[in-house]
């Protein structure tokens, strides 16, 4: 069992591999506390890219424990540019949960990238949960604009679903908006993310988000306020405070983050897109939400 063991090796590696930078293009490791209505829970996260050569490797692995469960991941890419620009790669996937057991996955991918767009195509087949995910992401960029795109098949034995995703970003010199919105083969079961940061200065970044669901836009969702502060150019310490709105129990969380980085964007085509997402919203992926 790889456990919390993989993340934690992973994060040192990336922190030490800096002080080289041989080859070391993107590198970062961030802990999070968060407390979700009097709920607790930490994750530890880390990752890094390094090209020598044609070669490429990529790595990310994640620990997260809570009163309800702990789990890990592990994410390992390696590729080869074909042509400058166009890469394929081999990735081999590990998940494991005291809940869910753990999971293998073994995939293939081919990507090309230029100065201001990237396109993937991904494909990971899943062993002991039997699941086929193949996806097609890509970015494009002009002036201080991004648009970003998903779409995912997911081939289970329960039977197939699509997983659609779409967003914007504008970044400006000391401001920036983010959209994004996913959905499944209803776009009304999705969700639409709105967010934005204001820069004070070099060392204070105020930010604020919205997450509402496509179906009753508005009417329910989590609305976040918070800042980072940045200690060096690497090192920043985010802290937010969530609120869900239009449930019959609404439920309010903090998360506080102190994170080392170091590079502008990852490697990988699809690790760019899901940073893309990421930022739409510092409690993504978490859902505040009580019973409607």
């Amino acid at each position: 069992m790889l456990k919390h063991t993989s993340a934690i090796t992973l994060a040192l590696l990336a922190a030490t591999g800096a002080a080289s930078a041989n080859g070391l293009t993107y590198s970062t490791v961030e802990g999070t506390y968060y407390d979700i209505d009097g709920n607790d829970a930490q994750a530890l996260y880390g990752a890094f890219d390094y090209v020598t050569g044609n070669l490429s490797f990529t790595g990310a692995a994640g620990y997260a424990t809570s009163d309800f469960d702990d789990a890990s991941a592990l994410d390992l890419t390696v590729g080869y540019a074909i042509i400058p620009g166009l890469t394929v790669y081999g990735a081999v996937d590990y998940v494991d949960s005291d809940n869910n057991g753990d999971d293998t996955a073994l995939g293939l991918g081919l990507e090309y990238q230029a100065a201001n767009y990237g396109v993937a195509v991904d494909y990971r087949s899943w062993d002991d949960s039997d699941v086929d995910v193949a996806t097609l992401a890509g970015f494009y960029g002009f002036g201080a604009s991004t648009v970003y795109a998903a779409y995912s098949n997911i081939d289970a034995a329960a039977g197939d679903e699509d997983a659609y995703l779409l967003g914007y970003t504008y970044e400006a010199s000391n401001w920036d908006v983010d959209l994004a919105s996913e959905w499944g083969d209803d776009f009304d079961d999705g969700s639409t993310y709105i967010a934005s940061t204001y820069d004070f200065n070099d060392a204070f970044t105020f930010g604020v988000s919205l997450m509402t669901y496509n179906e009753d836009f508005g009417d329910y969702g989590i609305a976040t306020i918070g800042g980072t502060y940045n200690f060096t150019e690497t090192v920043s310490l985010e802290a937010n405070y969530g609120q869900s709105f239009g449930y019959d129990d609404d439920l309010d969380g903090f998360n506080i983050a102190l994170t080392w980085e170091n590079g502008s964007r990852r490697l990988r085509v699809i690790d760019q897109v899901e940073d893309y997402v990421s930022d739409v919203s510092p409690l993504y992926g978490l859902d505040l939400g009580g019973s409607l």
